[in-house]
C-alpha cells in the first residue's frame, strides 16, 4: 500500500507544471511525507538547501521540494517547516511539505534564505 501511495505522489508531482514569476506552491504528496527531489531543482532539507547555489539561463524555472519529514506515516511523522524567501520580497509559504517554483525572467543574482533559520540556511540563483 505504501509503495502505491509513493508511486501516486511521484506521478502527481511530475504532472504539475512550474509557476510564473511570482512562484507557485504545490500540495504535499498524498498521505504526507517527503516530496521527491526535483530534476535539476533544489531539495529543502532540515537546515539546508541542496544545492544552495545554482546558475540558470534567463527564462528558466527552478523548483524547490521539501524533504524534511522523518518517522513513519503510520506511527507518527515529524516534518520541519521552512520557506524560500528572496531578498526581492517574493517568498514561498512557510511549509513542511510540497514544493515551490519560481521562473526567473531577468539576469542577476537572486539571494534567498529560510525565514525560520535566516542566514544559516541560505542560497542564491544566478541567472545569466
Amino acid at each position: 500500500m505504501r509503495a502505491v501511495l509513493v508511486a501516486l505522489a511521484v506521478v502527481g508531482l511530475t504532472a504539475c507544471g512550474g509557476g510564473g514569476g511570482g512562484g507557485s506552491v504545490t500540495s504535499p504528496p498524498p498521505g504526507g511525507g517527503n516530496t521527491p527531489p526535483p530534476a535539476n531543482g533544489i531539495t529543502v532539507s532540515n537546515n539546508s538547501f541542496s544545492p544552495a547555489n545554482k546558475s540558470i539561463a534567463v527564462g528558466s524555472t527552478v523548483q524547490w521540494a521539501w524533504n524534511t519529514c522523518t518517522g513513519d506515516v503510520y506511527a507518527g511523522q515529524t516534518c520541519v517547516s521552512h520557506s524560500v524567501t528572496f531578498d526581492d520580497g517574493l517568498s514561498s509559504p512557510t511549509q513542511d511539505q510540497g514544493s515551490y517554483s519560481r521562473t526567473f525572467s531577468a539576469a542577476g543574482t537572486y539571494n534567498y534564505h529560510c525565514a525560520v533559520h535566516g542566514a544559516a540556511m541560505a542560497g542564491s540563483i544566478t541567472v545569466q
